[in-house]
């Protein structure tokens, strides 16, 4: 217990400052804002490049200023309340545990609903490690983001037994750095880096066993969400219109981002078209990706009465995006 002890001590943390950071994200009739995104160089960032490109916020009276990246877990939550950005596409996972710490967040959209993106691989000379069973020593990003409930719940609906050391790396990056060094047996190498390099060689595909998940969702705060509503829908509806777009102009989602991360065209190309073919974005809720997160996540904090329910709000979704929410929510709202 001591380990979730310490993740919600962090997230009351990242409360506090909320209350003392006033500012934009606490006034009404906000329309332009920089947007914290986790792990912005990912395809998390997508939908948000085609929207700004697209003009869909813009028509809608909202400007979308920088894409301002999060390592994952707590770490985007935390830079949506003290950086003074009121809305967020941070991961699911996180915003469980800070409503468990008392910060006050709500899930007003989808955002990425598939395991897509958070395959593990080790080293591509690492004869020793050659599928799930052989997992000793595991790495994930950040406490509170969804590699760490990931890493609960795959050897368990894999079947494995053995025991894992779980180790927190501090990014993706980091997570590759203790790869090359042989501190872990896998870490998650996001598909930017796997389309640059033949020195990695997957061991856990996430997609094999969990067809839908939560990753991310797009979230604020109550009081933004209630003074800015008109602002709220705007934002969801523009997400909403991108993912659109991305499924019917694949080619011109890869070209805007292979230039945002520097990448070829053609790795972009597949890295897009892969995500498509995984459902990877969707701004409505999709209980069974929901549930899938919250399985997860009830298995990295060891409880099984972890309340999420509340935490969305179908006011503010398009009516063409679907809305709904597991079964043990019924009759909870």
């Amino acid at each position: 217990m001591k380990r979730a002890t310490a993740l919600i001590a962090g997230a009351a943390a990242a409360a506090l400052v909320l209350s003392g950071c006033g500012g934009s994200a606490d006034t009404a009739g906000v329309t332009s804002f920089d947007i914290a995104v986790s792990n912005a160089s990912e395809p998390y960032s997508i939908p948000w490049l085609v929207g700004k490109d697209q003009g869909f916020f813009a028509k809608r009276g909202v400007t979308i200023g920088e894409i301002v990246p999060g390592k994952g877990g707590g770490t985007t939550v935390r830079n949506m309340l003290s950086g003074d950005l009121p809305m967020a596409d941070v991961g699911f996972t996180s915003v469980l545990e800070s409503s468990e710490a008392g910060t006050p967040l709500t899930v007003v959209a989808g955002a990425t609903q598939s395991v897509y993106g958070l395959d593990f691989y080790t080293l591509a000379g690492n004869t020793r490690v050659q599928t799930i069973n052989d997992v000793h020593k595991w790495a994930y990003t950040n406490p509170q983001s969804v590699t760490q409930a990931l890493s609960y719940i795959l050897p368990k609906v894999a079947g494995a037994t053995q025991d894992i050391e779980r180790v927190s790396s501090g990014g993706a990056g980091e997570g590759v750095a203790l790869l090359e060094a042989g501190s872990v047996d896998v870490a998650v190498v996001p598909p930017s880096v796997v389309a640059k390099t033949g020195k990695f060689r997957v061991v856990v595909s996430s997609a094999d066993h969990l067809k839908k998940f939560q990753q991310s969702v797009i979230t604020t705060t109550p009081e933004f969400a209630e003074r800015n509503p008109d602002t709220v829908k705007a934002v969801v509806a523009g997400y909403a219109e991108a993912v659109d777009f991305i499924r019917a102009n694949p080619a011109k989602a890869a070209q805007l981002y292979a230039d945002y991360i520097d990448i070829d065209v053609a790795a972009a190309t597949t890295i897009v078209e892969k995500a498509i073919s995984y459902d990877n974005w969707g701004a409505g809720f999709d209980a069974e990706a929901i549930q899938q997160a919250v399985d997860a996540q009830r298995l990295a904090m060891n409880r099984t009465d972890l309340k999420f329910c509340d935490l969305f709000q179908k006011t503010y979704l398009p009516a063409n995006v679907p809305a709904t929410l597991p079964a043990e929510c019924e009759g909870t709202r």
